[in-house]
């Protein structure tokens, strides 16, 4: 215990009251203080005097840094019980990191399928069909929500049914919206409804997700879980893949006569050639096939007893569940949104830029890419310094990136825009990682159900923000609005993760 929380306790209760009462006021007035700060900053926005912009903002921020550090000298009626950690057994560590290998891969294959659509829909309108930027963002945020509701009963089969059947089984179906998708988009006479229903659907893909993670949490000891689940979740290199891997082949017959008729698309210079755009869906079949497989035959059954879905849901009761769904749905959906609209904020915002608009397909594979390498990093570190203080630190680098991402939206300023992503997808990545160390430490007993509700409820942090961005562009003609909701969401989630996971006095503190 510090010296100042022992001369606290020893303290007379009167003098302990007027010291709170004091810090209280104190910190009612920062809160006052900041508002009116962060009003000023958002005046740019709006059109009015830019240069008060980054100083209102700097200021609120150490403000508010500055408050935080005040509640520490808040008086503290709770303690956090002494908690003796027992060493586990892992007596199965070679089929445990086997299953952890074969689950990272098909994760992958899952996040490709499921995104497959972010890079199928920057090269619809060249290719012959006719769409608004309105319908085209549609199409890239779609696939969320059946991602999104199916993680639900996905996180729950694998108490249910066992972790091997089900996840060869949702693997396995991801055969149903590759096709599907592959023979709706050789025609451009396709209506913009049938096109719909295939992004919905190729949303089973990102449902995975839950069931890959709720099998993997399986199989590892708690002091493990951080950095086996942030292995796991370097399946989110699927989203870089499929933006990666589809330009190139839908260059060319990939199947030969199989591959069906191309068509023609126009270049920006008026020149035409030959595209297969149903090889962005096609391509994916045969992996499909082969994990499928390598689940079935390469993994078991964990050894438990089987739960019915309905008690499962019982962790719907548990605050911490709902907590945890706030802010994945920030950290999750924050990576979700830069790699489904990225490509499209690219070809619309800087299409102006000195020396020729850049290459959507070029850079914004990039940003999933890093958020999904630190996602490990993020795990790996909330095992060793603690899940609360990661958690914290990338909530706050992503919330500092978003105020400044409406400051590079000028046509000249796509390589400090493009920076500030990176940091953003950096940080979201990172968060990522720590967040779900925090669910089997809250909730060990039903970590598979808490992962199918947090995942659901935080891929919807991923269907809104291109839709807000799509909103904005169309509407205001920036994206600056919507960055600067996500950053005060940002501060919201600072806010509770500190309350619940990295206060020192909270029964939660991990």
């Amino acid at each position: 215990m510090s010296d100042f929380r022992l001369a606290q306790n020893q303290a007379h209760p009167t003098k302990t009251n007027t010291l709170t009462l004091g810090i209280v006021v104190l910190l009612i007035g920062i809160v006052s203080l900041q508002i009116w700060l962060l009003t000023a900053s958002l005046n740019t926005v709006l059109g009015g005097d830019t240069t008060i912009a980054w100083p209102t903002f700097y200021a609120s921020l150490i403000l508010f840094l500055g408050g935080v550090g005040l509640l520490r000298f808040l008086p503290q009626p709770l303690r956090v019980p002494v908690v003796v950690v027992k060493e586990e057994a892992f007596s199965q560590a070679a089929l445990a990191w086997r299953t952890l290998i074969i689950s990272f891969v098909s994760l992958a294959l899952a996040f490709a399928v499921w995104f497959m659509w972010s890079a199928i829909a920057v090269k619809l309108n060249d290719s012959g069909f006719h769409f608004t930027k309105g319908q085209l963002f549609w199409l890239t945020a779609t696939p969320v929500i059946l991602g999104s509701v199916l993680r639900i009963p996905y996180g729950l089969i694998v108490s249910r049914f066992g972790s091997r059947r089900s996840y060869a089984f949702v693997t396995l179906i991801m055969i149903i919206p590759c096709m599907g998708t592959g023979m709706a988009v050789q025609d451009p006479k396709t209506s913009y409804w049938v096109l719909l229903f295939w992004s919905a659907a190729t949303g089973i893909a990102g449902a995975n997700f839950a069931t890959s993670m709720a099998t993997v949490t399986l199989w590892f000891p708690k002091k493990m879980q951080g950095t086996a689940l942030g292995i796991n979740g370097l399946g989110n290199l699927g989203v870089t893949l499929a933006q990666f891997t589809i330009p190139v082949v839908i260059g060319f017959a990939v199947y030969g006569a199989l591959s069906g008729p191309p068509l023609v698309m126009t270049l920006k210079s008026g020149a035409t050639k030959s595209v297969y755009l149903q090889n962005a869906a096609f391509i994916w079949i045969p992996l499909i096939l082969f994990c499928s497989a390598a689940i079935w035959f390469g993994t078991k059954d964990f050894p438990m007893e089987p739960k019915t879905l309905a008690s499962q849901l019982n962790v719907g009761r548990d605050k911490h569940t709902w907590v945890l769904s706030y802010l994945y749905f920030l950290t999750f959906g924050c990576f979700v949104a830069m790699g489904a609209s990225l490509p499209l904020i690219i070809k619309e915002v800087f299409i102006k830029a000195p020396g020729g608009a850049p290459s959507p397909l070029a850079y914004a594979p990039w940003a999933p890419l890093i958020a999904t390498i630190m996602r490990p990093i993020g795990g790996w570190a909330a095992d060793k310094l603690g899940a609360g203080r990661i958690t914290a630190i990338a909530i706050g680098v992503m919330a500092l990136g978003g105020f400044s991402l409406s400051q590079f939206l000028r046509p000249t300023d796509f390589l400090m825009f493009f920076a500030v992503i990176m940091v953003i997808c950096a940080a979201a990545g990172l968060g990522n990682g720590s967040v779900f160390k925090i669910i089997p430490t809250v909730n060990p007993k039903d970590a598979g159900a808490v992962i199918g509700i947090v995942s659901c409820l935080g891929a919807f942090g991923g269907f809104f923000p291109p839709l807000l961005l799509g909103w904005c562009l169309e509407h205001l003609g920036t994206p600056a609005w919507a960055y600067m909701i996500m950053a005060l969401f940002a501060l919201s989630c600072f806010a509770l993760n500190w309350w619940f996971y990295w206060r020192k006095t909270s029964i939660t503190h991990c």
